[in-house]
C-alpha cells in the first residue's frame, strides 16, 4: 500500500512582483495581485505546478534522473478526443496555494504604470496605459510559503520527487506577470525533505444500521460539475456535489493508496483482491448508494430541494400542486412560477456558498504566450457564504442494496474506514476535503406526511433522474404534452399502483464529455458521429399520483425513499448493453444518488392556494 508524503515549499521572491488576480483590487487598478480568501498575497498553486512542469520538460533531455514518462506521472496529462480517451488523468502531485508568510520590510501600497510603445511613432499607443498594483517594492524579498502533497511507493520515490522539484527551482528564473521587464524574479527557493503525512482521523464508534449521512467541507475553493457553454469561456460550479462525484473521488483514493493505475481504474469484484483490507468494498462498490451532497450552513439539517409547484405573489410564496383551479390564480393575478421567479433559490434550508472567480489561460509551449481560445474564467465555490457562515455539504449513504446483512455491515465498516482515512479530493482540481461521518440518514430541513394522504402522494424529486425515453418525446405533436409519457413511466414502475394525476415538471439535455465517456467509449468505433445525450427530468419536479392499490403502493413508496427511482424497462435496454454496467453506459443512476425522492412534504398543505 502506498505511503503518503508532503513536500513544503518557500519561495523567496523578489519585488516587484505580481500574479494577476481576475478582479480589480482597487478602483482605477487594471492588474492587482491575487489574494485568497483571508487577502493575503497568494500565488496560485496552478502556476507553480505550470511553472515546474515546464523547467522539468527543459530539463529532460539533458538531465538523466528525469523522464517524460514520469513527468506526466507526476503532473498529470490532458484527457479528450486528442488523447484517445475521454478518462481523467491526473497527476500524481497535489499543489497547494502558496501564501505570503513575512512580508517585506519595503510593501507598499503604491501602483506602478505601465505603457505601450507605438512602433510608428515611437510614442505612447493609444488606450495602453495600464496602472497595476505594486504591493512588493523593487528590490525588496516577500516570502511565500506552501505544500506539494502525493502518495509513493517508498521514501526513494518521494526523494526522487523532492530532488526534481528543487532541481526545477534551481532552473527557474523569475515567477508571476511581467517577467519579460524583469518583475518576480525567484531570489531563494527550499523544498524539504518529504515527510511522511498520515490523514487517518479520530475512530468513531458507529451503530449497526443500512445508512450513514456524511459531511463534506472543502478546504479550499471548489469547482465541480462545470460545463464550459460553446459561447462562452465561462466555466461555472454546480451548487451541489453528486454521488458519482463523490463515489469517483472514493474510487481513486483507493486506486492511489494500492498504487492502481489509471486512478479511473474501476473497481468491482474481479479487482477486489487488490484492495487488501478493503476486498468487501471492492466486490460491492457498484452497489452502495451515496446521495447527493447539499449545501448547508456548518451544523444545520441537510436542505430539501424546492418543489417547483411553489409559486411566488408579491413576498409571499404558495404551492399550487393541490389546487384544483384550472389556471391556479391568487388574487385574480397569475403567481410567478420558478423560470420567471426572481431570486428563486433551489433549496429549502441551503445556503449559498459564496463565489470566487478566476481567469486562467493555458501556455503555448514554444512561444510561452497564451495559448490560442485557452482563455477561460472559473466560478468556484468557498467554504462560506455571503454573510461569512461556514458551509458544508451534507449527503447520505445506503447500503440497502447488499443482500446479506453480514456482508452489509462488513461493506459498511471498510466503507467507514476507507473515508476515515484517506484523503478525498474533489472536483475538477481535486481540492482536499474533510469528511465526517455519523449513523443513520442526516434530519432533512423540511418535515414530510405520511406516505399517503388520502389516498394522493405528491413525489418531489430530489436529484435529476432519467424518466422518459427522449425518441418518444420527439415524436410528440405541437400540441402534445409529456402527461401520458409520466403516466406511463409512473403505471410501469409502479405494476399499476399508482396513477398521475397531475405534474409539474421540467427536463434537460445532459451530454458533451458524460456520453463521450460513458456510451461513447464503446459506441466511437462502430458509430464515431453518433451523439446519444441523456434526457432527464430535472430536480424539483413534482409529481401528484393517485392510489390505485394502497398495500403495493406503500411499499413501493418506502422502497423508492431507500433506493431511489427505478428505471423504467426502455432505460434498462438502452443502458444495460455491451457487457457493462449499468453505471459505465450511464452515470444517471440511483447508486450515484440520481432518482432521489422525498414524498408529500408538508410544504404542499401548509402553503397551498
Amino acid at each position: 500500500m502506498n505511503a503518503y508524503y508532503e513536500i513544503k515549499l518557500m519561495l523567496k521572491v523578489m519585488g516587484p512582483f505580481l500574479t494577476t488576480a481576475t478582479n480589480p483590487h482597487a478602483y482605477g487598478v487594471d492588474k492587482s495581485f491575487y489574494r485568497n480568501r483571508d487577502g493575503k498575497l497568494t500565488i496560485p498553486a496552478s502556476h507553480i505546478k505550470g511553472k515546474l512542469r515546464m523547467a522539468l520538460e527543459e530539463l529532460v533531455d539533458v538531465w538523466p534522473k528525469v523522464s517524460q514518462q514520469e513527468i506526466d506521472q507526476w503532473f498529470g496529462q490532458p484527457s479528450g478526443d486528442e488523447a484517445g480517451s475521454y478518462e481523467p488523468l491526473p497527476g500524481k502531485l497535489r499543489f497547494h496555494d502558496m501564501v505570503e508568510d513575512e512580508a517585506p520590510a519595503g510593501k507598499s501600497t503604491a501602483q506602478r504604470t505601465r505603457v505601450t510603445i507605438n512602433p510608428v511613432t515611437q510614442t505612447a499607443a493609444e488606450n495602453l496605459l495600464r496602472t497595476v498594483e505594486d504591493p512588493i517594492a523593487s528590490g525588496e524579498v516577500a516570502t511565500f510559503v506552501g505544500k506539494i502533497q502525493f502518495a509513493a511507493s517508498d521514501a526513494a520515490e518521494a526523494k526522487q520527487i523532492a530532488e526534481a522539484l528543487r532541481t526545477a527551482l534551481v532552473w527557474l528564473p523569475s515567477l508571476g506577470a511581467e517577467k519579460s521587464v524583469g518583475f518576480g524574479r525567484l531570489y531563494r527557493a527550499q523544498v524539504s525533505d518529504p515527510k511522511p503525512a498520515s490523514p487517518a482521523q479520530k475512530p468513531l464508534a458507529f451503530k449497526a444500521g443500512n445508512e450513514l449521512h456524511f459531511q463534506l467541507t472543502p478546504q479550499e475553493p471548489i469547482l465541480v460539475g462545470g460545463v464550459k457553454n460553446r459561447r462562452s469561456n465561462f466555466v461555472e460550479s454546480r451548487l451541489e456535489l453528486s454521488g458519482g462525484l463523490i463515489k469517483g473521488a472514493l474510487a481513486m483514493a483507493l486506486n492511489e493508496a494500492f498504487g492502481v493505475e489509471p486512478l479511473s481504474q474501476k473497481i468491482d469484484s474481479e479487482q477486489a483482491e487488490l484492495y487488501s483490507g478493503f476486498e468487501n468494498l471492492a466486490r460491492r462498490f457498484s452497489d452502495v448508494r451515496i446521495l447527493h451532497a447539499f449545501p448547508a450552513v456548518k451544523g444545520a439539517a441537510r436542505p430539501v430541494r424546492r418543489p417547483i409547484s411553489a409559486v411566488k405573489h408579491g413576498e409571499k410564496i404558495y404551492d399550487v400542486a393541490l389546487s384544483n383551479q384550472g389556471i391556479p390564480m391568487i388574487e385574480g393575478n397569475a403567481p410567478a412560477y420558478f423560470i420567471d421567479w426572481k431570486g428563486w433559490e433551489p433549496y429549502e434550508g441551503g445556503a449559498m456558498p459564496r463565489r470566487m472567480y478566476v481567469t486562467r489561460t493555458a501556455i503555448d509551449d514554444v512561444s510561452r504566450r497564451a495559448a490560442e481560445s485557452q482563455l477561460f474564467t472559473y466560478s468556484f465555490m468557498e467554504a462560506v457564504d455571503e454573510a461569512g457562515n461556514e458551509v458544508a455539504w451534507i449527503g447520505n449513504v445506503s447500503f440497502a442494496n447488499i443482500p446479506e446483512e453480514m456482508e452489509r455491515e462488513a461493506v459498511k465498516q471498510e466503507f467507514i474506514e476507507a473515508m476515515r482515512t484517506l484523503p478525498l479530493r474533489l472536483g475538477k482540481l481535486r481540492r482536499p476535503v474533510d469528511v465526517t461521518l455519523n449513523n443513520g440518514y442526516a434530519t432533512p430541513a423540511l418535515p414530510s406526511k405520511d406516505v399517503i394522504v388520502d389516498g394522493t402522494v405528491l413525489i418531489t424529486l430530489q436529484t435529476d433522474a432519467i424518466m422518459l425515453e427522449a425518441e418518444k418525446v420527439r415524436k410528440l405533436k405541437p400540441h402534445e404534452d409529456l402527461e401520458k409519457l409520466y403516466n406511463e413511466f409512473w403505471r410501469e414502475i409502479s405494476g399499476g399502483a399508482l396513477a398521475l394525476e397531475d405534474f409539474f415538471a421540467h427536463q434537460g439535455f445532459e451530454g458533451g464529455y458524460l456520453y463521450h465517456r460513458k456510451l461513447g467509449a464503446v459506441e466511437r468505433t462502430a458509430a464515431p458521429n453518433r451523439y446519444r445525450p441523456y434526457y432527464l427530468t430535472r430536480a424539483g419536479s413534482v409529481f401528484k399520483l393517485k392510489v390505485q392499490d394502497e398495500e403495493l403502493a406503500k411499499d413501493l413508496l418506502k422502497r423508492w425513499l431507500k433506493t431511489g427511482l427505478p428505471w423504467p424497462e426502455w432505460a434498462q435496454k438502452e443502458y444495460g448493453g455491451y457487457q457493462r454496467e449499468f453505471w459505465e453506459n450511464s452515470p444517471f443512476v440511483p447508486e450515484n444518488g440520481y432518482g432521489e425522492i422525498v414524498i408529500n412534504l408538508a410544504w404542499h398543505w401548509e402553503k397551498a392556494i
